[in-house]
């Protein structure tokens, strides 16, 4: 059963708790680093809370699995940026949050133009 956190033993100090929405802040702001992705509607990508919007995330038994919906720069090989993505993402989420991630499911949404991807201001 998927639940709203996960809880990491410390034995001697107690315990850590983290919370899907801050596994998902992670693996948003961990995407934004990777060249070729974009938000599904054009623009920027979204920082902060924003940004938790285009990631699933999904606890179990201390495991994350996680998926994303993005856009792709027109002009960058799709299954190279997922690729990218999917190793940049787990490496953030595993080294910022201790917890295994089993899967990084990426879901490519829309091919974003090039006059799309540099508009700025735009709500996502």
């Amino acid at each position: 059963m998927a639940r709203d956190e996960e809880t990491l033993e410390t034995p001697e100090e107690g315990q850590i708790s983290i919370s899907r929405d801050v596994i998902a802040t992670i693996a948003g702001l961990a995407a934004g680093d990777v060249e070729g992705v974009a938000p599904p509607k054009g623009g920027t990508m979204p920082r902060g809370e924003a940004v938790r919007r285009l990631v699933d995330v999904d606890l179990a038994e201390g495991r994350v699995r996680l998926t994303l919906r993005v856009g792709v720069l027109y002009g960058h090989p799709v299954q190279e940026v997922s690729q990218r993505l999917q190793s940049r993402v787990k490496a953030e989420v595993e080294k910022m949050t201790a917890l295994p991630v089993d899967e990084v499911n990426v879901e490519v949404v829309r091919l974003v133009l090039p006059e799309e991807g540099r508009r700025k201001g735009r709500p996502s």
